[in-house]
């Protein structure tokens, strides 16, 4: 198996373990609560199964930007602009890696002493929960420039660069709409599945792209 192969299946199965994990089964068996307090106590109330599902989850979130950033890396080369783009997207991809680790671990912490610290817990939770607008802003801007560098290097698919580059816009342009007080949710819900569709569709083109050493296409 090479990084090419690694990571398209890390782009394609990490948004679906997530999506099934985090926001299908914890929603239905942990619960969501209405402010950090609540969803302090219902960690609590099941620990182990929170544990369970935040080990799995937090795997398939970490995979999606481990896969951006090992293909953004094959491609890291400073005498090209695709290849300076590329190490750019890197940078970015592996520096979210990092944070997406801290705050899914997080969860752990909750776990373990959410009923001895109930308010540090929900403190914890807090931060957890406002975090994720600073992952989408940086990982829209990760595909952005990603999927210009791919746009010029003309290995994968046009769709599958061209996707990244829309949907990152798409999501820069949802932090303009912080001020609208009657912003609909549902919009912001279908630009978050979308970036998640367009993750596991950019997986399968990569995985059927030319490959970057040899230059002649990996089934």
């Amino acid at each position: 198996m090479n990084s090419k192969t690694l990571s398209s299946w890390m782009l394609m199965a990490g948004p679906i373990v997530f999506f099934v994990v985090i926001m299908g089964v914890w929603s239905a068996v942990i619960g969501e609560g209405d402010t950090a307090a609540e969803n302090v106590a219902n960690i609590i109330d099941k620990p182990t199964l929170a544990s369970i599902l935040v080990m799995i989850g937090s795997i398939g979130f970490v995979s999606i930007f481990v896969g951006y950033a090992l293909t953004a890396w094959s491609r890291a080369d400073g005498s090209t602009t695709a290849g300076t783009l590329a190490s750019v997207a890197s940078l970015i991809f592996a520096g979210l890696v990092a944070i997406s680790m801290g705050f899914t671990g997080a969860h752990f912490g909750v776990i373990g002493g959410g009923e001895e610290n109930p308010v540090e817990s929900a403190w914890i939770m807090a931060i957890i929960d406002n975090s994720f607008s600073a992952i989408f802003w940086f990982w829209a801007l990760g595909n952005i420039i990603l999927g210009a560098a791919l746009f010029i290097e003309k290995k994968i698919n046009n769709i599958g660069s061209l996707l990244l580059i829309i949907w990152g816009v798409l999501v820069v342009l949802m932090h303009f709409t912080v001020e609208i007080e009657d912003f609909p949710e549902v919009i912001g819900m279908i630009i978050f599945i979308g970036m998640m569709v367009v993750t596991i569709v950019f997986g399968f083109f990569n995985l059927k792209s030319e490959s970057v050493a040899t230059g002649k296409a990996e089934a």
